[in-house]
């Protein structure tokens, strides 16, 4: 293999030639000046606040995951608790034990995105020792295994009584499938969607690298259902119905001032998604959401998926002015800035953490 051929097969070229592994801020650089826009013209700082006004800020990325999730139908989500900084990690048994939650877990930090610090926990001295590294809240919640995932994204103006199911994404969860010869590390080198998640394997798993699965066996390399995490979004338009928008009509409603957002869901298959049965609603996003369809580079190209940023941040815009005819108010610009600054330094924080 010459030069040319090493670099075509590395995880740099692949970053550099496939627009959905790009940085983040290479699809909102428009936002930069189009959200100026959009607060110039509401004449508000903070507008979004509005577009939600049952969920903290609106949904933005600033507000507890846990409390959002006690907003939904209980029923439908799944067992969890909140474990909070400086809480006695001797109780944490019982308290597990009290509400039904086993090994293997989940535990997610209760201010985040993107899959940041989801990790999931096979045992106590594992749980125990990712809450003394990282001081934060972090929710801890079941695993909810053997399921499909979906993101369904729900959009509803509060002057219509039926709202929409504006994208609905399925997740293809990272994995290699084997040929009997090769090792899994070897397998991972050959899927590039695998090889960008090789260096953190090596980091954590080294020894399952050197397995060789038999022929036609598939091998899971995730469980967590995000983009930057290896999962494969695949766009599924052409499957939202109306039986679809029903049930989340259905659903939407039962959740006090939410119109805009996006349902991660767990469900055996889409048949159940469309009837709303057997569902988990694993988190709500709210004006954070990004609609997860647009990272489907077989459907749509880099500029089709900058142009759905911008117009869903048209619909964001349209929602809060709608709301505010009707007599809710924004939150506190002096309040939401603060919060903002607060978010920055506790990445730092985090930052720090992790280099001790």
């Amino acid at each position: 293999m010459n030069i040319w051929q090493r670099f075509k097969s590395s995880s740099r070229y692949i970053r550099l030639t496939q627009w959905e592994y790009w940085p983040a801020k290479l699809f909102y650089w428009p936002m930069y000046f189009y959200i100026p826009w959009l607060q110039l013209k509401s004449l508000n700082l903070v507008f979004f606040t509005a577009t939600n006004p049952g969920l903290d800020t609106g949904g933005i990325g600033l507000e507890s995951k846990y409390d959002t999730l006690q907003k939904l139908p209980q029923e439908l989500c799944p067992k969890t608790i909140l474990f909070k900084r400086g809480d006695n990690l001797k109780q944490l048994g019982q308290l597990l034990n009290d509400h039904q939650i086993h090994y293997p877990l989940i535990a997610k930090p209760d201010l985040g995105y993107r899959g940041f610090l989801v990790k999931k926990i096979n045992s106590e001295k594992d749980l125990h020792q990712l809450l003394s590294k990282y001081q934060l809240d972090f929710i801890i919640q079941e695993l909810v295994d053997e399921m499909e995932e979906f993101g369904v994204f729900y959009i509803r103006n509060p002057h219509e009584a039926t709202g929409k199911v504006t994208s609905l994404t399925l997740k293809d969860f990272l994995h290699v499938t084997g040929d009997g010869q090769s090792t899994i590390q070897r397998l991972m080198e050959q899927k590039p969607r695998a090889l960008l998640q090789l260096p953190v394997w090596k980091e954590t798993q080294p020894e399952l690298l050197k397995t060789i699965p038999s022929n036609g066996t598939r091998v899971p390399l995730g469980i967590i259902g995000n983009h930057s995490k290896g999962t494969h979004f695949i766009n599924g338009e052409e499957l939202i119905d109306q039986e679809l928008v029903q049930t989340f009509d259905r659903i939407s409603k039962r959740i006090e001032g939410f119109y805009y957002g996006r349902y991660d869901i767990k469900c055996p298959s889409l048949e159940d998604l469309k009837q709303g049965k057997n569902i988990i609603i694993i988190e709500l996003n709210g004006t954070c959401s990004e609609p997860t369809h647009i990272y489907d580079a077989n459907k749509m190209t880099y500029l089709g998926a900058v142009w759905e940023i911008i117009r869903y941040w048209q619909t964001i815009y349209k929602i809060s002015v709608a709301n505010r005819k009707q007599g809710i108010p924004f939150q506190s610009q002096r309040e939401i800035g603060r919060r903002f600054l607060d978010l920055r330094q506790y990445f730092i924080a985090v930052e720090r953490m992790e280099n001790e």
